[in-house]
């Protein structure tokens, strides 16, 4: 992996498969899975053990813990070129129930809470997520008692409980690893797929949105949580997950490349990882689009966290927003009803704009009512290293005579022909007297204004 990848010059984030990976124990060694009594699996209500191994089982934290440092020692001897950046023990953590009923777990669950939550969540009060704030002041917000008195005897305490004792398990595993190679530790979450669905119905114990504060508080040896995004509301779940403690990083989601600009462009992501990459090769969308997120990356690493960059995404049939940029206002259309709309706006100066994206138009107004903002030139062009190279000057039909700036991106036009059911119905993708498909990918812009 690491040979594979210097070559052709990525870095690398390695996953750790050993005690769990999407809330199971598949990818533990046999001697591992032979051994249910010294590694002892997670119990259902009834007392059945599932092919889990539990969280509280302090023999597998150990001997995972043990094989994660030897092979983080090896990391470090192998890798001087520092391809590895970045570790994520472990993999969708939890389990698919309530609460571990193994008889050491129940007996734990009526002991006090940790000092070290309950004086993270006393310090963090005012910023908590909603979910446990709410659970908390059911119980009038009591600062000291075990997990029913301070939660209740609910759903959520038990799923506190055991978020608490996952967390704290990976945590020894990824300081065990730190110790040998101080590489940054993250954790990936199979999220919550329904607002009303109750922990174990997604993995129970996980890095999910509800419990973030809760894995902040038991396992610093984490720097990221993460969320796996399969689910259409991409701009929702990643504003969850971008905290200010909690920095935006995508290690799986569907591979629609306006994910990206978004998550670049308006949560300062330090990463996207589209699930199987490897198969978006045949998708000309993505290709091109990457290849210009490629073009633009120097611009989005300056202007990252400097609030001069923003984006938008459509998902379904939302309109889109109205963006502010100190002295001016941006009022966003998206052009089609059919294809992916989305693009990344980025204020390179007091008077100029630059626009990364495809089927948008922006109006360009002021935000003093003493003032009228007006567009001054469009020019649609290209970096090459790092320099702008300027190919087209929107003229005054392309821009409405300077009224919009029309993001259309670059077109191609596809060697395939339209079927005849594609002809006869009128293809939306069909621009080309040729009847040939075209193809439009992500442009790059230079807006150029002014106020009066």
């Amino acid at each position: 992996i690491i040979d594979n990848a210097k070559n052709n010059n990525l870095k690398v984030c390695l996953l750790w498969f050993a005690s769990w990976k999407n809330g199971e124990s598949s990818y533990a060694p046999m001697w591992v899975k032979k051994d249910t009594k010294r590694f002892f699996r997670v119990k259902t209500k009834d007392g059945r053990a599932i092919e889990t191994i539990s969280p509280f089982c302090e023999s597998a934290k150990i001997a995972d813990a043990k094989a994660f440092a030897a092979m983080m020692k090896h990391v470090k001897a192998y890798d001087k070129d520092q391809t590895v950046i970045l570790m994520q023990p472990e993999n969708e953590v939890g389990m698919f129930q309530d609460i571990d009923y193994n008889p050491m777990a129940l007996e734990l669950y009526k002991k006090q809470v940790p000092t070290e939550l309950m004086s993270y969540l006393i310090k963090n009060k005012a910023s908590l997520d909603e979910y446990i704030k709410m659970a908390w002041a059911k119980n009038n917000f009591k600062i000291e008692g075990t997990w029913t008195t301070i939660f209740g005897d609910t759903p959520e305490s038990k799923a506190f409980f055991t978020t608490w004792q996952y967390a704290t398990y990976i945590n020894f595993v990824a300081k065990s690893g730190r110790e040998q190679y101080n590489l940054p530790m993250m954790v990936n979450a199979w999220i919550v797929q329904k607002p009303e669905d109750l922990p174990g119905v997604y993995p129970n114990g996980g890095p999910v949105s509800r419990v973030m504060d809760i894995w902040k508080a038991a396992a610093p040896a984490i720097d990221i949580q993460s969320p796996d995004i399969y689910l259409p509301n991409f701009k929702e779940i990643v504003a969850m997950y971008h905290r200010a403690n909690n920095p935006l990083l995508i290690p799986e989601s569907k591979a629609e490349v306006g994910r990206a600009y978004y998550a670049y462009g308006q949560h300062d992501a330090i990463c996207f990882s589209p699930f199987g990459i490897e198969d978006a090769s045949d998708d000309f969308l993505f290709k091109k689009g990457y290849a210009v997120l490629s073009e633009v990356q120097h611009l989005i690493k300056k202007y990252q966290g400097t609030g001069k960059m923003q984006a938008v995404l459509k998902e379904g049939n939302e309109q889109a927003p109205e963006l502010t940029f100190g002295d001016y206002k941006l009022k966003v259309n998206y052009e089609k009803s059919d294809e992916p709309c989305f693009g990344i706006i980025i204020q390179t100066g007091d008077e100029e704009f630059t626009v990364i994206g495809m089927n948008l138009k922006i109006f360009f107004e002021s935000n003093k009512k003493v003032e009228i903002g007006h567009i001054g030139q469009v020019w649609e062009g290209r970096y090459e290293n790092e320099q702008w190279i300027p190919s087209r000057l929107m003229n005054g039909d392309e821009t409405w005579h300077n009224a919009v700036t029309r993001v259309f991106g670059r077109t191609y036009k596809s060697s395939v022909d339209l079927s005849d059911e594609e002809k006869k119905q009128g293809n939306p993708n069909a621009y080309s007297p040729e009847t040939k498909k075209v193809i439009t990918t992500p442009g790059v812009y230079k807006v150029m204004t002014y106020r009066r």
